[in-house]
C-alpha cells in the first residue's frame, strides 16, 4: 500500500477511535518537545510534529495505534499488518 493511504487509513482509524490529530511544528531548541498522545479535559489527541517525514508518522501513528482495543473495528489486512508489527516491535523495547 502507498505511503499516503497507509497514513490515511491510520489517520480515519484514529478518528474512529475518537483520537484528534493536531500537526505542530515542535522544534524548539530550549524546549525538546516529541509526538505523542495526550488527554486534554476528557478528550484525546495526538500531537504529531508536522516537520517529520511521512514514513515515520506512519510509524508514530502506529505505534499509538496499536496500543488501543480494535477487537471491534474492521481493519485492511496491511494496517491490521502494520499494527501487529509495531505492537510487536513496542512490547520488545
Amino acid at each position: 500500500m502507498e505511503p499516503e493511504k497507509t497514513y490515511q487509513h491510520l489517520e480515519d482509524l484514529a478518528q474512529q477511535l475518537g483520537i484528534s490529530i493536531r500537526y505542530e511544528d515542535l522544534y524548539d531548541p530550549e524546549v525538546p518537545a516529541t509526538s505523542g498522545l495526550c488527554k486534554v479535559r476528557g478528550r484525546h489527541f495526538y500531537i504529531m510534529d508536522r516537520s517529520k517525514s511521512l514514513p515515520y508518522k506512519i510509524r508514530l501513528l502506529s505505534q499509538c495505534l496499536c496500543r488501543m482495543d480494535l477487537d471491534s473495528v474492521y481493519l485492511l489486512p496491511a494496517i491490521r499488518e502494520l499494527l501487529n508489527a509495531a505492537r510487536r516491535t513496542t512490547h520488545a523495547d
